[in-house]
């Protein structure tokens, strides 16, 4: 009998990564021969996690042909599985995203939580189940919700992801300034760096009829980068936005330090979208927003705007 693969969207990042790893460590435990697999390459920060902690790498695969059954973690859309995974074959879905294609997965057992984290649904499960986590998945774990929360101060941050933490925090035993160094693995953007991120971490929706790409950057130091690069980052906004047909195409850069997000969009009717829906104000090419607010949270916000249109 074949393994079940237990997989995310292509190139993943932390989040989905460390979901996948605990995951197939705990169904492989149980009796549920699986393995963790990735498509693509993972983002920078898991692979300082891994590289740091010399914490194995899943599986690296171009697709799922060789597996009957699928189980997708911190993934529920088409669009980020760029048809590596065929629908049909998916039997479980571990999500936390409100605007997701759940529906087209005719097989899968659903699970959508809106937590901070899918990490935070794959630990209540090992919780749940007195289940003996290793230690490296655990840090992965760990890892991700800190990551996806930012460090507990982003607006989808529930008691659910500081328990799920804490109890991963009794296997671990990391330092309290984890989380800093886990951001500043990730703040490196010289050189070309930039563009391989924006191009790394882009998501993309159809909403309202509209196609709309949105690339998100995490770091400490985002209003230098800003500041700085803003010009850079508007070219490869308009690369990006041709070479994908996108309708609508802009950049969240998340300041992990100072608790502030700065967006990137060149063209007018972005711009009147994101000051209407996120109220914030453009100068130029950039706007800035107090407190922290992920994409998953402003998809839904674009997507009730652009159903009026």
């Amino acid at each position: 009998m074949k393994p079940i693969l237990i997989t995310c969207y292509v190139s993943p990042d932390l989040d989905g990564l460390a979901g996948i790893t605990a995951y197939a460590e705990f169904l492989t435990t149980t009796g549920r021969p699986a393995v963790a697999g990735i498509i693509g390459e993972p983002h920078d920060e898991a692979k300082y996690l891994l590289a740091h902690f010399n914490i194995p790498s899943p599986t690296q695969i171009n697709n799922a042909d060789d597996y009957d059954q699928v189980i997708l973690v911190d993934s529920s859309e088409l669009s980020g599985l760029e048809g590596k995974v065929a629908p049909e074959k998916v039997i479980e879905i571990i999500d936390h995203r409100k605007v997701n294609e759940a529906d087209k997965f005719p097989n899968a057992k659903i699970q959508i939580e809106l937590v901070g984290a899918a990490a935070t649904l794959i630990t209540e499960k090992l919780k749940n189940n007195n289940f003996p986590l290793s230690k490296n998945a655990a840090i992965l774990l760990s890892g991700a919700i800190i990551s996806n929360t930012f460090n507990f101060r982003a607006g989808l941050t529930t008691e659910r992801d500081r328990a799920a933490a804490a109890w991963l925090n009794d296997i671990t035993d990391l330092p309290a300034d984890f989380w800093r160094e886990l951001f500043l693995a990730k703040s490196d953007l010289s050189g070309d760096k930039l563009q391989k991120r924006m191009e790394g971490d882009l998501a993309w929706f159809m909403l309202g009829g509209k196609k709309v790409g949105i690339a998100q950057i995490e770091i400490i130091g985002a209003h230098k980068l800003v500041a700085e690069r803003t010009a850079e980052i508007v070219k490869t906004l308009d690369k990006i936005k041709a070479e994908n047909g996108f309708d609508i195409m802009f950049q969240n850069t998340v300041e992990l330090d100072d608790v502030k997000n700065f967006f990137v969009a060149n063209d007018e009717p972005t711009k009147k979208l994101l000051e209407k829906v996120l109220d914030v104000k453009f100068v130029g090419n950039v706007a800035e927003r107090p407190n922290l607010i992920m994409r998953k949270q402003i998809v839904p916000l674009l997507k009730e705007e652009l159903e009026k249109i």
